[in-house]
């Protein structure tokens, strides 16, 4: 992923997007736009829970990105 610097920048973004997207989902449910949207919600804040647990966890291991080139 040559996009982000390290695994955490990727999970924390992922987090983020997907804490975005549930808000999203649950005022246009709160709106009246029905229930599909409450249960996308929910399954998009869990996912912004595991993911922000992975970027934790990446960051404490120090994990990076490899290259791919043989050294």
């Amino acid at each position: 992923m040559g996009f982000y610097k390290n695994p955490g920048d990727m999970f924390s973004a992922r987090a983020n997007r997907f804490k975005r997207d549930g808000d999203r989902h649950w005022a246009m449910a709160k709106g009246g736009e029905g229930n599909f949207h409450y249960g996308k919600a929910r399954f998009c804040y869990e996912q912004a829970k595991v993911n922000r647990a992975k970027a934790d966890n990446a960051r404490a291991a120090g994990a990076t990105f490899r290259n791919g080139r043989a050294k």
